[in-house]
């Protein structure tokens, strides 16, 4: 159970803040049910309501600990073998849908690659690209104290470094 105050990671879409925990006085809602009212750390517009009986959409941000060591093996995390092109958006959303940082990162890779490989990114890609990459930034920027612009050049120093340690 998670407390007024926590931060989550809320699906792929980054930080929030529990804000409130109890009944929502919305025709949508189910007035007998609890709720976590999240408010976005970044965009004070950016609300979510989930139900306090399924957590399935948010967790605990990594720690400092956890994000050291993801960035630390991003050079050993596989690339999704896509293998019929119609179903990409498919797989990505399918890889993803457990809002796993690892699998985020995997996501990312695919796309770089494919990027790389054919000279172009398409629309598909650069949507999952941007979502990935926000989320995973601001998650990280949350628990390393780093600023999100910063943290693009410090993953590439950090695997670097453990790449050349190799």
């Amino acid at each position: 159970m998670l407390s007024r105050g926590d931060a989550v990671v809320y699906k792929c879409r980054g930080l929030y803040k529990v804000e409130e925990i109890g009944t929502l006085d919305f025709s949508f809602a189910d007035r007998k049910k609890n709720y976590y009212t999240l408010q976005s750390m970044e965009d004070s517009k950016d609300r979510a309501y989930v139900p306090t009986d399924d957590e399935t959409n948010i967790r605990k941000p990594v720690s400092r600990e956890e994000a050291m060591e993801l960035i630390g093996k991003m050079a050993d995390i596989e690339t999704l073998n896509v293998k019929n092109e119609k179903l990409r958006e498919q797989e990505y959303k399918n890889c993803i849908s457990d809002y796993c940082p690892e699998n985020w990162v995997r996501v990312l890779k695919t796309l770089y690659k494919r990027t790389k490989s054919r000279g172009s990114i398409t629309s598909v890609d650069k949507k999952y690209q941007m979502l990935l990459e926000h989320a995973l930034y601001s998650e990280f920027s949350f628990a390393l104290g780093i600023p999100e612009r910063e943290l693009a050049d410090f993953i590439a120093e950090h695997a670097e470094k453990r790449i050349a340690s190799c």
